[in-house]
Parts: C-alpha cells; structure tokens; sequence
C-alpha cells in the first residue's frame, strides 16, 4: 500500500507541470496584464530629451472565431526629461491594438512571438519649472504603433516582452519614441 501512495505521488509530481503549463496556454477570452520598461526618444523628439521610462496596463480580448488574432487596449504613461533643464515631456496614452500570434510548428512551444499594430489618442505635455512657476503646453494628437514581441507561458499566467515603434502625428515637429518593455498577463 504504501509503495503504491509512493508511486501514485512521484506520478503526480512528475505530472504537474504539464498540466499547469497546459492551463497556462489555454486561450482565456478576456485577461489582463501590466508592463514597464524603457522608452527612447527618436528623431527630432530625441534631440534634448533623455530616455524616459513606459508603463501600461493591458486589457485582452481571444476572439473564439478568430485563431491567431488577439485584441489589446492599452492604456500607457511615458516620461523623458530634458537634458541639463528643469523639464519633461510626457504622454498619457490609450491605444487599440490588434495582436496576430504567430502560428509554431510545436504545440508545446513555451515561447511564442507575436506581430502588433495600433491606433490611438496621445495626450503629450511638456512642463518646466523653476522655484513655484511653471509652464505647460501639450495636446492631444492622434498615434500609430507598430511592434513584435514574444510570450512566454508560465504556470498560470504569462509574460511577455515587445518592442514597438510610436508615431505621434504632432503638429511642427515628428514625435517619435520607441519603448521596450516587460509584462505579466493574468
């Protein structure tokens, strides 16, 4: 009896990580995440302004009909502070994306890559201050993204990281940035 609970344990044991990495890659129809990380000014955006930091939340929607396709909201904070002033620049955004998953050979891949494209309203404002004034101006312009990133399942959730290309249409001057980020999605 007691060699067959043994037996019975060890094949749980060794059993358990399929079926939690199975769970993990099972398409939920709505989840979520949250990301950080780096993001770089570029172009004449970049000249005066230092590399600032990305975060954002995440909200997925699986369409069932739709295999390869995932849809995203993103609602991002981005900030770059100028070089040698007492100013920043940032950009309060919400994009919509749409996600193609590539399809992989291996059903078991841990790792999968992914396209992505987006559509959104940037609100960007720069302020600076000296003492107890200070002036801003901004507005809020339309923006496209463009990127690729890779998923890696875990047990439960996942993470992801991407890099994607920012065009904010602004009036004067191009508003280019690039953020490369890490997330978890639940």
């Amino acid at each position: 009896m007691t060699r067959s609970l043994r037996l019975l344990g060890l094949t749980a044991a060794l059993a358990m990580p399929a079926v939690l990495t199975a769970q993990a890659s099972s398409d939920k129809p709505v989840s979520f995440g949250v990301s950080g990380g780096l993001s770089l000014p570029l172009g004449d955006f970049g000249e005066a302004r230092n590399s600032g930091y990305a975060v954002a939340g995440h909200l997925y929607f699986k369409p069932a009909s739709l295999k390869a396709i995932r849809l995203r909201a993103d609602a991002g904070y981005d900030r770059w502070d100028f070089d040698g002033a007492n100013a920043n620049t940032r950009n309060i955004s919400f994009v919509g994306n749409v996600l193609y998953e590539v399809p992989m050979q291996s059903a078991t891949s841990i790792t999968r890559p992914y396209l992505l494209g987006g559509l959104g309203l940037h609100s960007i404002k720069t302020t600076s201050g000296s003492g107890t004034f200070t002036n801003r101006s901004g507005d809020t312009n339309l923006g496209l993204q463009v990127g690729a990133g890779l998923t890696f399942q875990l047990s439960g959730f996942s993470t992801f990281a991407e890099a994607k290309l920012v065009n904010v249409f602004t009036e004067g001057q191009s508003t280019r940035y690039l953020p490369i980020t890490f997330g978890v999605r639940f």
